[in-house]
């Protein structure tokens, strides 16, 4: 339990230091670090799957092929810098 206390003053400490305006992203971050934890903890079920709002969860008949072509198709070059993939 002395290692749970140690963290907690670590965290503490580095949002204290953080600029108040930053705090509700930091809030955020947080409870976003939160539930993926919990997610990925969770027993999985098929149908109780929760996304843990760091990426997406979608179900796609087209193969892997499709699908990265599909990507391609709709890059922009990346803000004009024409990034080849």
């Amino acid at each position: 339990m002395e290692t749970r206390t140690e963290y907690e003053k670590m965290i503490i400490k580095e949002v204290r230091e953080m600029p108040g305006e930053a705090l509700p992203q930091v809030v955020k971050i947080i409870h976003s670090l939160k539930e993926s934890i919990l997610s990925v903890k969770a027993p999985h079920k098929k149908d109780a799957v929760k996304g843990s709002g760091l990426c997406g969860i979608w179900e796609d008949e087209r193969s892997a092929a499709e699908i990265i072509k599909d990507i391609r198709l709709h890059r922009t070059g990346f803000g004009g810098r024409k990034v080849a993939l």
